[in-house]
């Protein structure tokens, strides 16, 4: 069967469209836009204590957060004022946004899965860490 250059064009254009659509679907929550942040669990562990369960509000996180990396930021939507915690550094790996950053005495790390908007979060102080998971919408 001999293909002409015309039905090569049309199918080049085709497959194409179909990778761009798939793209721009794939990386719905990577960051290109600010995104809304939800804890739904929270679990809090010191050393030689069992880890946990815990509220957002109990442990001083935020359960309600906007993540910006345009901006570095991210924002408690919760608190008076809006308090914020830079981001210090933005990375993609296997599919999941990676965001790092510290506030105060705190470090912290929240991976967004890029395609769903889960999310889970670690934070590390001095004699005490939190897991953190989620789910993060776009406004």
């Amino acid at each position: 069967m001999k293909i002409s250059a015309a039905m090569l064009v049309m199918l080049s254009a085709l497959f194409m469209s179909v990778g761009l659509q798939r793209a721009a679907a794939a990386g719905k929550y990577d960051g290109s836009v600010p995104m809304v942040c939800s804890a739904s669990a929270v679990t809090e562990c010191q050393p030689g204590r069992r880890c946990e369960a815990r509220t957002a509000e109990n442990v001083n996180l935020p359960s309600l957060f906007k993540v910006d990396t345009k901006a570095m930021k991210v924002r408690n939507l919760e608190a008076e004022k809006g308090r914020e915690s830079p981001i210090r550094n933005v990375d993609h790996a296997n599919g999941a946004l990676v965001l790092q950053g510290s506030d105060a005495d705190r470090g912290w790390t929240v991976v967004i899965h890029e395609e769903t908007g889960k999310m889970s979060a670690t934070v590390s102080a001095d004699g005490e860490g939190f897991v953190v998971f989620g789910q993060c919408g776009l406004p």
